[in-house]
Formats: structure tokens, C-alpha cells, sequence
């Protein structure tokens, strides 16, 4: 048996690149990775389209190889997405391959666009696919709810398992409560819609209470400039920007920090900032959209408000900075439940129990 999953390069700093990173190494049977999408080093439209044909020709190449049996795409719900992964998978059938769909993002204004227009596009592109997964309950109805009948499988992102080793919950949380600085951790892409603005100004309101509070933004995207001068307009001394973090340094501000906030309003699937925090034993302060509202457990696992009011999401992380035992518990209880559900070796098991039942349905 051979599987092909197509995917971003694993240098792209996206959840689906370092999904399938994470993942590498840790399969049991033979899985093959067809790289697709931008790579780090285009920078012109002419790159961009001749890398998209580049992408056609070789994954039509990986098709003809006698044993590969079940390609895997991962799109995400927007529009040039669903059209780039469609092709592939119509290329897959006409060479009689068995295809999987495992759908990363969900844009929730997409999804309003797709049922108004496009709809009929989507489902002719993929109505013959043989299996789906999904990050959330949600995304699993609205799939039928349009009038798929295959098997829908739930899936989670992962934490990194070469990161946790030699990593010590007890200890960490005993440094934690010990150190006087109090870090509160904004990991993600820099977009408004990840609540990057709300956790800020529930921070400067924190500041007028705390002086030891600090803010560490880390991550790039297209608002990060703008979030600068936002902050900068706002005086605050304890915010810093860490950029683009990974490897030992992004361990490193896990280990360190003491709360998440990621009190976001995308249409988020599994969002790996906050299974990763999990994983470090990390607080999460957050709003229940998406895949969060299937796990997430309120004052478990943290705080989840549907509210995006400043005041709430700073009221929600002083319950964290004043009540130790509370911390100890809810971090704790993160790091094992990670260690329960998250982790790359089991979620490797999990895609090859899909495989093989997708493979065993002729």
C-alpha cells in the first residue's frame, strides 16, 4: 500500500506544512508527500504559474507509480483552494486512484458565498471523493447537510512530540508560579480576525492593575505592522514581538509563558496554537468557534467566552494571575489531555485506520 498526501512545503510556516511535519517519520505503513502551493522562495506571478503547472506535471508523475493507491489532499474552504485541490483530485480518478479530503480551513464567508453560487461546482469537483475529515463537528453537518453521503471522520491537529521530550509539567509550572514576570502568549498568524487587538487591550487593562504582566506576540502576517503602530499608539512598554518562532526558541516561549490568549473569530478548524499550549501546559483563554467548541472545556482547559469584549477576556485571564491553585490545576489537566489526544504518533495511527478502511471499501 502506498499513500501520497499533498501538502505546503514543510519550510511554509502554516498549520498544514508543520501538520504533516510533525507527522513525518511517524507512519507505520508507506506514505509518500507530493509537495504543493507557494514555496518560500517564490516571489513573482511568473514563479507563481509556473510552479502551479511544475505541481500538475509531478503529482501526475507520483499517479503513475504502480503503487500508489489513495491520494490525500488537504484543501481549505475558499474559493481558489477547493478549484486548485479539485483538479488533482479529477486527475487522481481518471487514473482510478482512491482520494481522501481532509479539509484544514473553514471560511465561514465562503461557506455563505459557496451556498449561494458555487455550490454546484463544489459538488461536482468533489461528490466522488471516497472519504472526508474534518476538524469539527460543525464543518461534519454542513458537509451533509449539502448532500454528501460519505463516511466523515473527526480529526484533531497535533502537538509535537519531539518537543515534549525531556519536558517536566511539574517543574515547569512550579517555574512558572515562581517567576515574577507573568507572560501572556499571543501565538498565531497576525490577522484581526485571530483577536490579536482584543487580547492587547485586555492586556493594557491588566497593566493598569499588574506591573509584572508582559505580552509577547509571536507570528507574522498582513496586520502585523499595523498591530506595531496600534501598540505603539498605546504606549504600552510590556508588549514584544518575537516574529516567526520554531524549533528550540518557539520551546522555549512555551515553557516560559504563563496564559495563551487566542480569543479568535475566524472560522478556526483545530487551531494548532492552542493544541500546542495544551501540550506545554498552557491556560488558554478563548472564544468556542469551530473545532474548539467540540473539545474545549470551560474552566478545564481554561476560559472559552463568546464574548470579544476587552474587559471579559482581561477579567477571564486575572482569574488565572490571582488564583494559583487553579493554575496548577487547569495546566496540568491541559498537559495530560494532550498527552491523551494530541499527540503526532496517535494521530499517525488514527489516519492510517482511515486509509485502510477507505482502502478496504472498493
Amino acid at each position: 500500500m502506498k499513500i501520497v498526501i499533498t501538502h505546503p512545503d514543510f519550510r511554509d510556516p502554516g498549520g498544514v506544512a508543520q501538520y504533516y511535519r510533525k507527522l513525518k517519520g511517524k507512519f507505520t505503513i508507506p506514505v509518500g508527500h507530493c509537495i504543493i502551493g507557494k514555496r518560500p522562495d517564490e516571489n513573482s506571478n511568473f514563479l507563481k504559474i509556473f510552479r502551479l503547472i511544475a505541481d500538475y506535471i509531478n503529482f501526475l508523475e507520483r499517479l503513475k507509480e504502480n503503487q500508489c493507491e489513495l491520494i490525500h489532499v488537504n484543501p481549505s474552504l475558499d474559493l481558489k483552494s477547493i478549484l486548485r485541490d479539485g483538479i488533482f483530485l479529477l486527475f487522481a480518478k481518471m487514473m482510478k486512484r482512491k482520494t481522501i479530503v481532509f479539509i484544514r480551513g473553514w471560511s465561514k464567508e465562503f461557506e455563505v458565498k459557496l451556498e449561494r453560487r458555487w455550490l454546484f461546482l463544489f459538488k461536482l469537483l468533489y461528490r466522488k471523493v471516497n472519504a472526508f475529515i474534518v476538524l469539527s463537528a460543525e464543518f461534519k453537518y454542513k458537509l451533509e447537510q449539502w448532500g454528501f453521503k460519505q463516511p466523515i471522520y473527526l480529526e484533531v491537529t497535533i502537538a509535537d512530540d519531539d518537543a515534549l521530550r525531556r519536558f517536566d509539567i511539574h517543574q515547569t509550572i512550579n517555574d512558572r508560579l515562581e517567576d515574577k514576570k507573568r507572560r501572556i502568549l499571543f501565538i498565531s498568524r497576525i490577522v484581526k480576525s485571530k483577536g490579536i487587538y482584543e487580547t492587547i487591550k485586555a492586556v493594557s487593562i491588566l497593566c493598569t492593575k499588574y506591573s509584572e504582566i508582559e505580552l509577547i506576540i509571536a507570528g507574522i502576517g498582513d496586520e502585523l505592522e499595523n498591530v506595531k503602530s496600534f501598540v505603539g499608539g498605546l504606549s504600552l512598554q510590556s508588549v514584544f514581538f518575537a516574529g516567526y518562532v520554531k524549533g528550540e526558541d518557539k520551546r522555549n516561549l512555551l515553557k516560559s509563558a504563563y496564559i495563551l490568549s487566542f480569543p479568535s473569530y475566524y472560522g478556526e478548524g483545530m487551531p494548532n496554537t492552542i493544541i500546542e499550549s495544551m501540550a506545554f501546559g498552557l491556560p488558554v483563554v478563548t472564544r468556542p468557534v469551530g473545532g474548539i467548541a467540540d473539545f474545549f472545556k470551560d474552566e478545564e482547559h481554561g476560559f472559552a467566552t463568546y464574548s470579544k469584549d476587552p474587559e471579559v477576556i482581561a477579567g477571564l485571564m486575572e482569574r488565572l494571575l490571582i488564583d494559583q491553585e487553579l493554575y496548577r490545576r487547569i495546566s496540568l489537566y491541559n498537559y495530560e489531555f494532550a498527552q491523551s489526544n494530541f499527540l503526532a504518533a496517535e494521530a499517525a495511527l488514527r489516519l492510517e485506520k482511515i486509509y485502510n478502511s477507505v482502502l478496504m471499501n472498493t
